[in-house]
């Protein structure tokens, strides 16, 4: 693209939404900018989540009467985030909760997206103070022919079945057989895109619709100073070839799930235990564009991080959410055949995994035959035969525990003693099942307890499990809360920005609810817009 002599010209690095939000707001502004993506598809890690947007106070909210407000969701992050509040940044995270209804309505206005709430989806916590029932999580829908020839250059979620809506699964619980997923490599037939996909949309055709020029298979490499501030950045494609764009930069390349180096730096874990269900592309390539220009990392420890758990399965990533663990006739064990935590909530299993000196990986699930009859896994439906090399089956627990390599005896007095108390309805040795949300919406509706079970029926199943991130690492560049990005002594790297995943999550610290990474991608996307 050609600018005019004396254009004010942006380079965003990263097609997903907040480097998608930061286009179309600075395009407004009058700035050109342009857009380098380094797949081949745009949408980011955005697109592959479940489009869940976390804003208290929002405005639709308010036209629907529904009661919240600013200090209850202060209130709320900071008791999520109680074990590390020194992590906390009060300006950013006053900022991000006052800006985030802004941001919600600016985008809306601009033509973006249109929002609806997810329909009596709560906060994660509702024993803490501050959390609503209701009307925080933002979503949206959109037509897939107003991408054009766009629709196929936009990522489509493998994980969450694009074409229906959260209204449509909820009330099944999230069965494997009830939450299936669309192809990844291509769109949905139908023209209904929601979920993640049907978010990032809007803002793609937003941001083509205001003259943003988006570069495919463009991979930043290099930042250009002068003088130490950046002035632009080279991009290399595919062929070798290498091209300089000036402008200041915004970093908007979301985590680092797929960079060996960066996941056991920061996350402590070895290749053989980690996945991601993220695209391909996220390999922290934000985090050395900014120390190439003396831009700090703020780590956030990494037992914090909403790592999940998963197994492998054919196709692109080549990870899935084991969200089967959360449903009855089923726990977790380590290799002494033990159970450890609340193995219902994945943040459990990732709290006690990633704990430093923890000796809980590598960790399995088990389950028994009603389990594999009711709920099946991922691609498998209820009943269906299970991958050999990722399933395992014997006629017994002790067995069982001998083909993954765990202690068999162990097992089997670990599932006795289980399914003795869940008989009774409860779990008294780790909670599992008091979580109200996960009951709700993790678990099977038409049982008696949604998350137990007795795990006591033979055939036995079982299978090692990957810790599985999600593009939110939470560790990333540090940024002040208008997204400038910061040196290790707070100065700004002037020409040098942050906004999405990509940048520290200092505004909520140790904190995570879902929704977050998303609130806060819009929010410091406009953010940084009006600032460049």
């Amino acid at each position: 693209m050609t600018h005019s002599p004396g254009a004010r010209t942006a380079v965003v690095v990263g097609a997903g939404l907040a480097g998608l939000a930061t286009a179309v707001a600075a395009a407004d502004r009058g700035i050109a900018v342009t857009v380098l993506e380094k797949g081949d598809l745009a949408g980011g890690a955005a697109s592959f989540s479940g489009g869940q947007v976390w804003v208290a106070a929002n405005h639709l909210e308010a036209a629907q009467g529904i009661q919240d407000d600013l200090g209850a969701a202060e209130q709320y992050v900071r008791a999520v985030g109680a074990s590390h509040p020194e992590l906390i940044d009060d300006a950013a995270l006053a900022r991000w909760l006052t800006e985030a209804p802004r941001a919600a309505r600016w985008f809306e206005d601009a033509g973006a997206v249109t929002w609806e709430i997810i329909p009596d989806y709560p906060d994660y916590h509702q024993d803490a103070p501050g959390s609503r029932p209701t009307g925080r999580y933002l979503t949206a829908t959109y037509d897939a022919r107003r991408l054009g020839p766009w629709r196929d250059r936009l990522r489509v979620s493998p994980h969450f079945p694009v074409g229906t809506t959260y209204a449509d699964i909820l009330g099944a619980g999230l069965r494997a057989s009830a939450f299936g997923a669309s192809s990844a490599s291509s769109p949905p037939p139908q023209d209904r895109l929601t979920f993640g996909t049907g978010v990032v949309a809007g803002f793609l055709v937003a941001a083509l619709e205001r003259g943003v020029e988006i570069l495919l298979g463009h991979t930043a490499v290099e930042l250009c100073l002068d003088d130490g501030r950046v002035v632009g950045v080279v991009a290399a494609t595919a062929d070798g070839a290498r091209r300089i764009l000036d402008g200041d930069v915004v970093l908007a390349t979301s985590g680092y799930d797929w960079d060996d180096d960066l996941a056991h730096d920061f996350l402590g874990l070895k290749p053989a235990d980690r996945g991601s269900v993220a695209p391909r592309t996220l390999t922290g390539d934000g985090i050395r564009l900014a120390r190439q220009a003396g831009g700090a990392v703020v780590e956030i420890p990494a037992n914090r991080v909403p790592v999940q758990v998963g197994y492998p399965v054919d196709g692109y990533p080549g990870f899935q959410v084991a969200r089967e663990h959360s449903l009855p006739h089923t726990f977790v064990v380590d290799r002494t055949g033990k159970r450890f935590c609340d193995d219902a909530v994945y943040w459990e299993i990732a709290k006690s995994t990633l704990e430093p000196g923890s000796e809980h990986l590598p960790c399995f699930m088990i389950w028994d035959s009603r389990h594999h009859q009711r709920y099946g896994l991922g691609p498998t439906p209820p009943g269906g035969t299970y991958p050999p090399e990722v399933v395992s089956s014997a006629p017994s627990l002790r067995e069982l525990g001998t083909a993954l390599g765990i202690d068999g005896d162990a097992l089997e007095a670990t599932a006795a003693r289980f399914s003795a108390d869940v008989a009774s309805g409860s779990d008294p040795e780790f909670g599992r099942g008091t979580n109200t949300t996960w009951q709700r919406f993790q678990g099977d509706p038409s049982m008696a307890h949604p998350n137990l079970g007795p795990v006591d029926e033979p055939p036995f199943f079982g299978m090692r499990l990957t810790m599985v991130s999600t593009g939110i690492g939470l560790t990333g560049i540090a940024v002040d809360p208008g997204g400038q990005v910061l040196t290790s002594t707070g100065q700004p790297v002037e020409g040098l920005h942050a906004a999405g995943a990509a940048a520290a999550f200092t505004s909520s610290g140790t904190a995570y609810n879902s929704g977050f990474s998303l609130s806060r991608a819009i929010t410091l996307g406009l953010l940084v817009a009006e600032r460049l």
